[in-house]
Protein backbone atom coordinates (compact mmCIF):
# COMPACT_ATOMS: atom_id res chain seq x y z
CA UNK A 1 0.00 0.00 0.00
CA UNK A 2 3.01 2.35 0.41
CA UNK A 3 3.21 2.97 -3.34
CA UNK A 4 -0.44 3.99 -3.33
CA UNK A 5 0.17 6.49 -0.51
CA UNK A 6 2.77 8.24 -2.69
CA UNK A 7 0.84 7.86 -5.92
CA UNK A 8 0.42 11.18 -7.83
CA UNK A 9 -3.06 10.09 -9.01
CA UNK A 10 -4.16 9.53 -5.40
CA UNK A 11 -2.62 12.85 -4.34
CA UNK A 12 -4.39 14.70 -7.15
CA UNK A 13 -7.83 13.21 -6.47
CA UNK A 14 -7.51 13.61 -2.70
CA UNK A 15 -7.96 17.36 -3.32
CA UNK A 16 -11.11 16.96 -5.42
CA UNK A 17 -14.02 15.32 -3.55
CA UNK A 18 -16.05 18.53 -3.12
CA UNK A 19 -15.42 19.64 -6.71
CA UNK A 20 -16.34 16.17 -7.95
CA UNK A 21 -19.55 16.06 -5.91
CA UNK A 22 -20.61 19.47 -7.26
CA UNK A 23 -20.45 18.15 -10.84
CA UNK A 24 -23.40 15.88 -10.09
CA UNK A 25 -25.45 18.80 -8.74
CA UNK A 26 -27.58 20.69 -11.24
CA UNK A 27 -25.16 23.52 -11.94
CA UNK A 28 -24.99 25.25 -15.31
CA UNK A 29 -21.65 24.17 -16.74
CA UNK A 30 -20.58 21.82 -19.49
CA UNK A 31 -18.64 19.66 -17.02
CA UNK A 32 -21.67 19.26 -14.77
CA UNK A 33 -23.92 18.41 -17.72
CA UNK A 34 -21.48 15.74 -18.87
CA UNK A 35 -20.99 14.16 -15.44
CA UNK A 36 -24.77 13.81 -15.22
CA UNK A 37 -24.92 12.43 -18.76
CA UNK A 38 -22.22 9.89 -17.86
CA UNK A 39 -24.39 8.78 -14.93
CA UNK A 40 -27.49 8.48 -17.11
CA UNK A 41 -25.75 6.50 -19.87
CA UNK A 42 -24.00 4.19 -17.39
CA UNK A 43 -27.39 3.37 -15.84
CA UNK A 44 -28.82 2.73 -19.31
CA UNK A 45 -25.99 0.38 -20.33
CA UNK A 46 -26.18 -1.42 -16.96
CA UNK A 47 -29.89 -2.18 -17.46
CA UNK A 48 -29.30 -5.86 -18.23
CA UNK A 49 -26.96 -6.52 -15.29
CA UNK A 50 -27.75 -7.68 -11.74
CA UNK A 51 -26.01 -9.40 -8.83
CA UNK A 52 -22.51 -8.30 -7.79
CA UNK A 53 -21.13 -4.90 -8.81
CA UNK A 54 -17.54 -3.60 -8.78
CA UNK A 55 -16.75 0.09 -9.31
CA UNK A 56 -13.01 0.21 -9.84
CA UNK A 57 -12.69 4.02 -9.61
CA UNK A 58 -15.67 4.96 -7.49
CA UNK A 59 -14.90 8.65 -6.99
CA UNK A 60 -17.54 10.17 -4.71
CA UNK A 61 -19.98 7.35 -5.46
CA UNK A 62 -22.87 9.09 -7.26
CA UNK A 63 -22.95 6.72 -10.25
CA UNK A 64 -22.72 3.58 -8.10
CA UNK A 65 -25.46 5.00 -5.87
CA UNK A 66 -27.77 5.57 -8.84
CA UNK A 67 -27.18 2.02 -10.08
CA UNK A 68 -27.81 0.47 -6.67
CA UNK A 69 -31.12 2.31 -6.34
CA UNK A 70 -32.41 0.00 -9.10
CA UNK A 71 -32.44 -2.77 -6.48
CA UNK A 72 -30.86 -5.26 -8.92
CA UNK A 73 -27.51 -5.56 -7.10
CA UNK A 74 -27.18 -7.56 -3.90
CA UNK A 75 -23.51 -6.66 -3.33
CA UNK A 76 -21.32 -3.73 -4.35
CA UNK A 77 -17.57 -3.24 -3.96
CA UNK A 78 -16.22 0.29 -4.39
CA UNK A 79 -12.50 0.71 -5.03
CA UNK A 80 -10.60 3.99 -5.22
CA UNK A 81 -6.96 4.95 -4.88
CA UNK A 82 -7.90 8.23 -3.17
CA UNK A 83 -8.84 7.87 0.53
CA UNK A 84 -10.72 11.20 0.43
CA UNK A 85 -12.83 10.11 -2.55
CA UNK A 86 -13.57 6.75 -0.94
CA UNK A 87 -14.64 8.39 2.35
CA UNK A 88 -17.03 10.61 0.42
CA UNK A 89 -18.49 7.60 -1.45
CA UNK A 90 -18.89 5.71 1.83
CA UNK A 91 -20.81 8.61 3.41
CA UNK A 92 -23.15 8.84 0.43
CA UNK A 93 -23.87 5.14 0.03
CA UNK A 94 -24.14 4.37 3.75
CA UNK A 95 -26.82 7.07 3.98
CA UNK A 96 -28.79 6.18 0.85
CA UNK A 97 -28.40 2.44 0.14
CA UNK A 98 -30.00 0.01 2.58
CA UNK A 99 -30.73 -3.13 0.53
CA UNK A 100 -27.22 -3.85 -0.80
CA UNK A 101 -24.21 -5.28 0.99
CA UNK A 102 -21.45 -2.67 0.63
CA UNK A 103 -17.68 -3.08 0.68
CA UNK A 104 -15.07 -0.33 0.32
CA UNK A 105 -11.45 -0.91 -0.68
CA UNK A 106 -8.68 1.69 -0.72
CA UNK A 107 -6.52 0.31 -3.51
CA UNK A 108 -5.00 0.79 -6.91
CA UNK A 109 -7.32 -1.28 -9.13
CA UNK A 110 -4.32 -3.11 -10.64
CA UNK A 111 -3.58 -4.49 -7.15
CA UNK A 112 -7.19 -5.33 -6.38
CA UNK A 113 -8.45 -8.86 -6.96
CA UNK A 114 -10.53 -10.76 -4.41
CA UNK A 115 -9.74 -14.46 -4.49
CA UNK A 116 -13.22 -15.56 -3.46
CA UNK A 117 -15.62 -13.61 -5.69
CA UNK A 118 -16.37 -12.50 -9.23
CA UNK A 119 -18.55 -9.67 -10.50
CA UNK A 120 -21.56 -9.45 -12.81
CA UNK A 121 -20.82 -5.82 -13.67
CA UNK A 122 -17.58 -3.84 -13.49
CA UNK A 123 -17.68 -0.05 -13.82
CA UNK A 124 -14.57 1.65 -15.14
CA UNK A 125 -15.50 5.32 -15.51
CA UNK A 126 -13.10 8.24 -15.46
CA UNK A 127 -10.11 5.96 -14.90
CA UNK A 128 -8.09 5.10 -18.01
CA UNK A 129 -7.10 8.72 -18.72
CA UNK A 130 -5.27 8.65 -15.38
CA UNK A 131 -3.69 5.19 -15.48
CA UNK A 132 -3.23 4.30 -19.17
CA UNK A 133 -2.18 0.62 -19.59
CA UNK A 134 -5.52 -0.06 -21.28
CA UNK A 135 -4.83 -3.61 -22.40
CA UNK A 136 -3.44 -4.68 -18.99
CA UNK A 137 -6.44 -3.08 -17.29
CA UNK A 138 -9.02 -4.78 -19.54
CA UNK A 139 -7.38 -8.17 -19.07
CA UNK A 140 -7.40 -7.64 -15.29
CA UNK A 141 -11.06 -6.56 -15.23
CA UNK A 142 -12.08 -9.46 -17.47
CA UNK A 143 -10.43 -11.90 -15.03
CA UNK A 144 -12.83 -10.71 -12.31
CA UNK A 145 -16.05 -11.25 -14.32
CA UNK A 146 -18.64 -13.97 -13.84
CA UNK A 147 -19.33 -16.00 -17.04
CA UNK A 148 -22.11 -13.60 -18.11
CA UNK A 149 -20.39 -10.50 -16.72
CA UNK A 150 -20.09 -7.08 -18.36
CA UNK A 151 -17.69 -4.13 -18.20
CA UNK A 152 -18.76 -0.50 -18.65
CA UNK A 153 -15.73 1.51 -19.82
CA UNK A 154 -15.60 5.28 -20.36
CA UNK A 155 -13.02 7.22 -22.32
CA UNK A 156 -12.55 10.58 -24.00
CA UNK A 157 -11.83 9.98 -27.69
CA UNK A 158 -8.94 11.44 -29.68
CA UNK A 159 -11.11 10.93 -32.80
CA UNK A 160 -12.82 14.17 -31.70
CA UNK A 161 -11.11 17.38 -32.86
CA UNK A 162 -11.92 19.17 -29.58
CA UNK A 163 -10.07 16.48 -27.62
CA UNK A 164 -7.01 16.90 -29.81
CA UNK A 165 -7.06 20.68 -29.29
CA UNK A 166 -7.39 20.27 -25.51
CA UNK A 167 -4.53 17.76 -25.47
CA UNK A 168 -2.28 20.15 -27.41
CA UNK A 169 -3.15 23.12 -25.19
CA UNK A 170 -3.02 21.44 -21.79
CA UNK A 171 -0.62 18.46 -21.89
CA UNK A 172 2.44 20.28 -20.55
CA UNK A 173 0.54 22.17 -17.83
CA UNK A 174 -1.38 19.04 -16.76
CA UNK A 175 1.86 17.11 -16.34
CA UNK A 176 3.32 19.88 -14.17
CA UNK A 177 0.15 20.22 -12.06
CA UNK A 178 -0.59 16.54 -11.55
CA UNK A 179 2.84 14.95 -11.64
CA UNK A 180 1.68 12.49 -14.32
CA UNK A 181 0.55 12.66 -17.94
CA UNK A 182 -3.01 12.04 -19.13
CA UNK A 183 -3.47 9.01 -21.44
CA UNK A 184 -5.59 9.48 -24.55
CA UNK A 185 -7.32 6.83 -26.70
CA UNK A 186 -9.08 6.60 -30.05
CA UNK A 187 -11.94 4.29 -31.05
CA UNK A 188 -9.38 2.17 -32.85
CA UNK A 189 -7.26 1.93 -29.68
CA UNK A 190 -10.28 0.67 -27.72
CA UNK A 191 -11.28 -1.82 -30.44
CA UNK A 192 -7.71 -3.17 -30.72
CA UNK A 193 -7.33 -3.56 -26.95
CA UNK A 194 -10.67 -5.40 -26.82
CA UNK A 195 -9.61 -7.72 -29.65
CA UNK A 196 -6.34 -8.55 -27.93
CA UNK A 197 -7.99 -9.24 -24.56
CA UNK A 198 -10.91 -11.35 -25.83
CA UNK A 199 -13.62 -8.74 -25.29
CA UNK A 200 -16.30 -7.50 -27.67
CA UNK A 201 -18.21 -4.23 -27.77
CA UNK A 202 -21.92 -4.88 -27.22
CA UNK A 203 -22.97 -1.22 -27.25
CA UNK A 204 -21.45 2.24 -27.26
CA UNK A 205 -22.88 5.64 -26.36
CA UNK A 206 -21.29 8.99 -27.17
CA UNK A 207 -21.90 12.37 -25.57
CA UNK A 208 -20.21 15.75 -24.90
CA UNK A 209 -19.64 18.44 -27.52
CA UNK A 210 -16.11 18.74 -26.15
CA UNK A 211 -15.73 22.46 -26.88
CA UNK A 212 -12.10 23.19 -25.96
CA UNK A 213 -11.94 25.02 -22.62
CA UNK A 214 -15.65 25.88 -23.01
CA UNK A 215 -16.32 26.16 -19.27
CA UNK A 216 -13.37 28.50 -18.78
CA UNK A 217 -14.62 30.77 -21.56
CA UNK A 218 -18.29 30.87 -20.43
CA UNK A 219 -19.68 27.95 -18.43
CA UNK A 220 -23.37 28.96 -18.73
CA UNK A 221 -23.18 29.18 -22.54
CA UNK A 222 -21.26 25.89 -22.69
CA UNK A 223 -24.02 24.23 -20.62
CA UNK A 224 -26.72 25.59 -22.97
CA UNK A 225 -24.89 24.28 -26.04
CA UNK A 226 -24.42 20.84 -24.46
CA UNK A 227 -28.12 20.74 -23.60
CA UNK A 228 -29.37 21.82 -27.03
CA UNK A 229 -26.97 19.78 -29.15
CA UNK A 230 -27.32 16.44 -27.36
CA UNK A 231 -28.48 14.68 -30.54
CA UNK A 232 -25.36 15.74 -32.44
CA UNK A 233 -23.16 14.77 -29.47
CA UNK A 234 -24.79 11.31 -29.32
CA UNK A 235 -23.27 10.63 -32.76
CA UNK A 236 -20.05 12.65 -32.71
CA UNK A 237 -19.34 13.39 -29.03
CA UNK A 238 -15.93 13.58 -27.38
CA UNK A 239 -16.79 11.02 -24.70
CA UNK A 240 -17.67 7.37 -25.26
CA UNK A 241 -19.08 4.79 -22.85
CA UNK A 242 -18.73 1.16 -23.93
CA UNK A 243 -20.53 -1.97 -22.79
CA UNK A 244 -18.07 -4.86 -23.11
CA UNK A 245 -18.45 -8.61 -22.72
CA UNK A 246 -16.00 -11.54 -22.98
CA UNK A 247 -15.99 -13.34 -26.32
CA UNK A 248 -17.35 -16.84 -25.73
CA UNK A 249 -14.62 -19.46 -25.94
Amino acid sequence: MDDEMNDPVAAYFDKLPQTHKRQFARSASGASFNFQMRLRLACELAGGSAGRLLDCAAGTGEITCALLKSGRFSHATLVDISPAMLRSAKELLSAQITNTQLEFAHSDVFNFKPSDSHFDLVLCLGLIAHVGRLEILLRHLKSMLTPGGRIILQTTLTDHVGTRVVRALTARRELAQRGYGISWFSQRDIASACDRTGLRVLEMRRHSLGIPLGDRLWSWANFQLEKRLQRWASRHGADAIYLLAPIAA
